[in-house]
């Protein structure tokens, strides 16, 4: 909704567009430069209801923003993020366990399934040669054994290997959890799937992507509790994509940045916020929803969507 604006000067009252909330103005009469006030704006919950008060949950204190910044912790073995607000106050603390005692063991498991598989296939080989008399059927033996090894050995690798879920906490203690980003699947191939939900085990939405999709441009898709698109985080420019993938000397240069693009009635989306990489040595993004008036994305599932285009994208 439009912001109301009273020139201090010449008393003239104008209306601007909510986007320019907290900006300064120049008063079109006598040129006099003004702030231009902030509206108080009520991020509520969508379909939730307080128990005491029967009215819509508001989100915690650290949701109830329009900017975010983020920022990857060095020297950490699990992926670690603060995330503060606008002056640069911590405000949440997220962690993507790596589970290194588990990732060796999976690295053991392989290398064991490997061996016992190698060591059968030559075994299969030297025995059909020997039973059949011909060298060539135990070569081929051998070389389907070859295959077979390298087939469990992935199999071995994806059985082991940990989900990478995303915790989120209001502390860096982390007694206080507020959300949870959970991987569905190990083993996708073509898509890859997370669920976001509450710490009382709620769903709140879910976000995936297509791997053939990425080809070209990335693009995430995020839908509430019941299926419902919410909204598409995709790169910012089709073209800029295009040259980060094909001309792979300028992609170490080139900043990936995200728009978030809601469903409107004439099916072409509006934009409503962007995650942007800023030009630093560690990771360091600023997500901003400054655009999103009224309130329609949850700044949780926002803010999960941030992480996800970090780590999901390995950038």
């Amino acid at each position: 909704m439009p912001v109301s604006v009273t020139c201090t000067q010449c008393g003239r009252t104008y209306a601007l567009k909510d986007e320019f909330a907290g900006k300064k103005a120049r008063c079109p009469d006598c040129q006099t430069v003004l702030v231009v006030p902030t509206q108080d704006v009520v991020y509520a919950v969508a379909g939730e209801v307080d128990e005491e008060t029967g009215e819509n949950a508001a989100l915690h204190p650290a949701f109830q923003r329009d900017k975010f910044l983020m920022r990857q912790k060095v020297m950490a073995i699990s992926a670690k993020y603060t995330i503060s607000d606008e002056a640069r106050r911590p405000i949440l603390f997220v962690e993507r366990p790596a589970h290194l005692k588990r990732q060796l063991l999976a690295g053991c498991g392989v290398v064991a399934v490997m061996l016992v598989s190698a060591v059968l296939a030559v075994v299969a080989g030297v025995l059909v040669a020997t039973l059949t008399g011909s060298d060539g059927a135990g070569f081929a033996v051998g070389a389907l054994g070859v295959v077979g090894t390298i087939a469990a050995a992935i199999v071995a690798a994806i059985r082991f290997s940990p989900k990478r879920h995303i915790h989120f906490y209001a502390d860096e203690e982390k007694t206080q959890p507020l959300l949870d980003v959970l991987q569905d699947k190990k083993n996708e191939l073509l898509t890859t799937t997370f669920t976001v939900i509450r710490p009382d085990g709620r769903v709140l939405a879910y976000i995936g992507k297509n791997q053939l999709s990425n080809i070209f441009r990335k693009k995430w898709t995020v839908a509430d509790a019941d299926g419902r698109p919410l909204f598409v985080a995709r790169e910012d420019s089709l073209i800029l994509s295009l040259i980060r993938r094909f001309v792979p000397v300028l992609q170490n240069f080139m900043r990936t940045n995200f728009v978030f693009v809601v469903p409107s009635e004439n099916g072409d989306g509006l934009i409503r916020g962007e995650f942007n990489r800023k030009f630093t040595i560690v990771d360091s993004y600023v997500l901003d929803l400054s655009r999103d008036r009224p309130p329609r994305i949850d700044r949780r599932v926002a803010v999960a969507m941030g992480v996800l285009l970090d780590t999901g994208e390995r950038r």
